[in-house]
């Protein structure tokens, strides 16, 4: 019975070939460090085979993330990464700022 992947099922799917690639890990790795097929993963991001949660979660391990992160849109979790930089840059020129005004004092001083 060849039936059609629902809206969760492809989001996850998705997730783990977005990852797979963006760390630059081939399908056949992935299948080594995951005890399967490079086959069986293959299919899966072809969405003819539907990982069952015990395979998501060696997946996970074998990409060093946390399972959940295939649950998540991944525009969600880019925008979080976005907003993470831009605090980051944010903290950075406050720290530079701060870090300047106190030189500044203590070449008065001197």
């Amino acid at each position: 019975m060849n039936k059609n992947p629902s809206h969760l099922e492809k989001l996850v799917i998705d997730n783990i070939k977005r990852i797979r690639k963006q760390k630059g890990i081939s399908q056949e790795r992935l299948s080594i460090f995951c005890d399967t097929s490079a086959s069986y993963i293959g299919l899966m991001e072809t969405y003819k085979n539907i990982p069952k949660l015990s395979t998501i979660e060696r997946i996970a391990d074998a990409l060093n993330v946390e399972p959940i992160i295939f649950f998540q849109n991944s525009e969600n979790t880019e925008q979080n990464e976005d907003m993470k930089n831009n605090l980051k840059n944010k903290l950075k020129e406050q720290v530079m700022e701060k870090f300047s005004e106190s030189l500044d004092e203590i070449f008065k001083i001197i």
